[in-house]
């Protein structure tokens, strides 16, 4: 009975996660941006996408944050342009997720494209930066994948205090729902969020009771990985 109820709540916590992109995606219908940028984890490609016609105007191959620094899934927006020297290629589209600073930008190791090799950011050849950087505005949407959840992404993976990214800001929100944390998600593991998951732990069993998230509590709260 009690695992069924996690599932039930595990599922309006999908629920409304698909809700919020859907209203991000309406709202980006209805903005005067022209284009959609859809970054794939797998393929490590970036496609532009003309946002009337929802076709293909261009796919870019790009290198992704590393399992340990990963990219940001989920859907952004550009929030801020600039022009930047160095390792940045030049050009820097900034993006809104909360829990640290992530860009779309060139690089000074162009080797590194195709792999997971950056702390987060979305590496473009230069020249490819520089024509993006002209085509997309402010508040352009940015939709990061790896499959239907972190979980099938290149970043799954035990989670631990201090980490930060996609798979904490989802423990958070379903804990939230659950209950066991009554603060914002922001992505980032932090001390509230230890206590958090040592009460779950604590109340369903799970040893050791400590701050590890594996795979087994990742189950526990409905965050199985299925084949």
């Amino acid at each position: 009975m009690k695992n069924r109820f996690i599932t039930i709540i595990v599922l309006i916590v999908l629920i409304l996660n698909i809700s919020q992109i859907s209203m991000a995606s309406t709202s980006a219908c209805t903005d005067g941006n022209k284009y959609i940028i859809l970054i794939d984890l797998y393929a490590r490609t970036l496609t532009l996408v003309d946002k009337k016609t929802q076709e293909e105007v261009k796919v870019y191959p790009i290198a992704i944050g590393k399992k340990s620094t990963p990219s940001p899934i989920g859907t952004w927006q550009i929030k801020s342009k600039a022009l930047m020297k160095g390792p940045f290629g030049g050009y820097w589209l900034g993006l809104n997720a909360p829990w640290d600073t992530f860009g779309i930008h060139g690089t000074s190791n162009p080797s590194s494209i195709g792999s997971m090799a950056s702390n987060g950011c979305i590496r473009m050849y230069n020249h490819n930066i520089k024509e993006l950087f002209n085509l997309v505005d402010y508040d352009t949407s940015v939709v990061i994948s790896g499959g239907p959840n972190w979980r099938f992404s290149p970043y799954d993976r035990d989670i631990t205090p201090n980490c930060k990214g996609a798979d904490v800001y989802h423990v958070q929100r379903i804990l939230n729902a659950l209950g066991y944390y009554d603060h914002p998600a922001d992505g980032i593991y932090g001390y509230s969020l230890e206590l958090a998951v040592q009460k779950y732990k604590s109340d369903h069993n799970l040893q050791p009771i400590d701050s590890y998230i594996d795979n087994n509590f990742l189950k526990s709260i409905g965050c199985e990985r299925f084949e």
